[in-house]
């Protein structure tokens, strides 16, 4: 069987926390792959199935949106656990430099959002002094340790040295964009490249070493989860940014000056510009869906389960032309755009090998989506705040198809004390109907009653999985994004308490989920 038979055949719950929100007594005030373990062992003890930790790839500087990155492949620096390098640890400079960012760290750690700018930085010089010494240790003699490397280097081609060059062409240039490089290397032509790599390999293997022990402590927080029954839950973004490795090396897949968005919907009346560059899907199902089965691929070495972002953009992406103010579809008729989500939505399943794709469908999605994805076992959301039948009423939970992930919030909206808290009375009245069979007035208060009638519906839904951020389970307002807008609220959130920390600050939202999970037997 199957990991994707397995999961869509139980009743399963997982929680989402981001990874950099993930803060424990040694990290350095951005969650990392050892923070990651910790949070394994305590959301295990909980009884939860899955931890979704939202997607790793590397943004630029003062860019904190993973849904905006400089690549769809390569991690980012910031969640290494420094502690746990080898050649950190067997380098005098290295140890040094770490020591001298001790009051540093202490304040990185004590603030209340993630400080990923300075953090980034700093692993990155403590990465580049351990990498001196594993030039000098391991290199020069051929060891084995280098051997694993190149190893990983020559497997992880297709991406890693397009993703390497450009990250050194990014510093080099002082993070100008690639479409002021000089011609020859804004217009990738291979030569130019290949004399930029060659002059300067040692500065572009460090960002090769860098990836290839990011992927070693991923790795292993993977099999320490598998060792506690957690299943690993990572994310594919829909789009990188126009200043990308993938852009910039394989522009072909792409169209240049349009733009990616969405059209109207509840976050956005006038429809959203999300100042990413639109696919040239034709270019992309005529060489066999190349790029995307790459991804497809690496995810899967990554992850236990992945979220394929913006689902509908696979079947139709709505775009905005050079200078245009109004956006449109990039392919017309019904059938066309069933035909492209079904080839790509095949492909997913082919590439995934067993393991499950998870469909972001929110938002205005045609109804044959959602029916395509039941038909091939690829699991999309119901939020229980946006589920309504065709007369307008809440629909019931225990009515949502078996494949599907059920859930209080998702990173792009407000907790669900967010939205109770300031949801219209009469409309929580009415839900409140629904999910607790009881008329109201005024509609319930919040509180831990109110919170445990609301997990309770979701969790006894039929959707195979069900989800809840860790904010959700202790009943805060904190949220991760707000789209529409920029700032150091977004993306940044950070549990206020470490694991053991909250096992006692919210002892009682935890007993209750933890019975609520024996009660509709998700444990």
């Amino acid at each position: 069987m199957t990991l994707q038979e397995q999961i869509l055949t139980s009743r399963v719950n997982g929680v989402l926390l981001p990874l950099a929100a993930m803060k424990t007594e040694q990290d350095w005030g951005v969650g990392d792959f050892s923070s990651l373990m910790q949070w394994t062992d305590f959301l295990a003890s909980q009884g939860t199935k899955i931890i979704q930790i939202l997607p790793l790839q590397e943004t630029a500087p003062g860019e904190n949106c993973p849904y905006s990155a400089l690549t769809a492949f390569a991690t980012d620096p910031v969640y290494v656990d420094i502690s746990s390098v080898p050649e950190v640890q067997h380098s005098l400079e290295a140890r040094n430099y770490v020591a001298s960012l001790q009051e540093n760290i202490a304040q990185w750690r004590a603030e209340s959002k993630a400080p990923f700018f300075p953090v980034k930085q700093a692993k990155l010089k403590a990465l580049w002094l351990g990498y001196q010494h594993f030039l000098t240790a391991e290199k020069s003699v051929f060891s084995p340790r280098f051997q694993a490397f190149e190893a990983y280097c020559a497997a992880q081609a297709s991406w890693l040295r397009p993703y390497v060059v450009f990250r050194a062409l990014k510093e080099f240039y002082n993070w100008q964009s690639w479409t002021t490089w000089p011609e020859p290397l804004r217009a990738h032509e291979p030569s130019a490249v290949a004399a930029f790599e060659a002059q300067y390999k040692e500065y572009v293997d460090f960002f090769a070493y860098v990836q290839w022990i990011l992927d070693q402590q991923l790795r292993r927080a993977k099999v320490h989860a598998q060792e506690k029954g957690i299943l690993i839950f990572g994310d594919i973004p829909f789009a990188t940014n126009l200043d990308s490795a993938e852009v910039w090396a394989e522009r072909e897949n792409f169209r240049f000056g349009y733009e990616t968005g969405a059209p109207a919907d509840q976050f956005s009346k006038g429809g959203q510009r999300w100042g990413l560059p639109a696919y040239d899907w034709t270019y992309q199902h005529t060489h066999g869906l190349s790029l995307w089965r790459r991804k497809i691929r690496r995810v899967t070495e990554l992850y236990d389960i992945f979220r394929l972002d913006h689902l509908v953009g696979f079947f139709r992406t709505y775009i905005f032309a050079p200078g245009e103010e109004n956006g449109f579809f990039d392919i017309e008729g019904e059938q066309n755009q069933i035909n492209r989500g079904y080839a790509f939505l095949k492909m997913v399943q082919e590439e995934a090998r067993g393991k499950l794709a998870v469909g972001e469908d929110l938002g205005v999605i045609p109804n044959y989506v959602r029916r395509m994805l039941i038909d091939l076992k690829i699991p999309g959301y119901k939020v229980l705040r946006w589920e309504r039948e065709d007369n307008g009423y809440y629909r019931e939970p225990r009515n949502y198809p078996i494949v599907s992930l059920a859930t209080t919030s998702t990173h792009d909206t407000e907790t669900v004390r967010g939205w109770w808290e300031t949801e219209n009375p009469s409309e929580r009245a009415h839900i409140w109907e629904m999910i607790s069979a009881q008329k109201t007035d005024t509609g319930a208060p919040w509180n831990l009653d109110t919170q445990r009638a609301i997990l309770r519906r979701v969790l006894a839904s039929a959707s195979a999985i069900t989800m809840f951020s860790w904010q959700d389970i202790i009943g805060t307002l904190d949220r991760v994004n707000t789209p529409g807008t920029v700032g150091e609220n977004n993306w940044t959130y950070r549990s206020q308490y470490t694991p053991a920390q909250a096992a006692t600050q919210y002892a009682a939202q935890l007993a209750m989920y933890r019975e609520l999970l024996k009660e509709t037997k998700r444990l």
